[in-house]
This record gives structure tokens, C-alpha cells and sequence, in this order.
């Protein structure tokens, strides 16, 4: 249960190459802390969510299913 409070730092499931800071929320949701975009996004995202939160998991999540209208 402790690592479920860890903060989160997956690739975004749509945006391939953009990097999300996820922290659990008070309800037990997570909510997105910040988005990184652009070159290097994963780098700074860990930066970023070192400095804030100390540890975190960086986790992969699977990409939603894209259906082209």
C-alpha cells in the first residue's frame, strides 16, 4: 500500500511522446500533477517529481485504442 502513494511517472497513453507526473489525490484517485511534452519530457518529468515528491514509480501504461473519425 505504501508504493500507492508514491508519485507516478508514465508515458501519456495518447500522446506518445509526452510524460505525465501523477500523485494520488485525498479520495484516493490520481490526479495529474503536471505534463512534460517536447524533447527530452521523460527526463524532466523524473527531475521534476524527484525534487517534488523524493521517490516515485515510473510505470508504463497501455495506450488507448485510437479510432480515426
Amino acid at each position: 500500500m505504501t508504493n500507492d502513494l508514491r508519485a507516478k511517472v508514465p508515458r501519456d497513453p495518447v500522446k506518445l511522446d509526452d510524460w505525465r507526473v501523477e500523485k494520488m489525490d485525498a479520495n484516493g484517485g490520481y490526479e495529474t500533477v503536471k505534463v512534460f511534452t517536447g524533447s527530452g519530457a521523460r527526463d524532466r518529468a523524473i527531475v521534476f517529481t524527484r525534487q517534488r515528491f523524493g521517490e516515485f514509480d515510473e510505470i508504463e501504461l497501455d495506450p488507448y485504442p485510437y479510432k480515426a473519425e
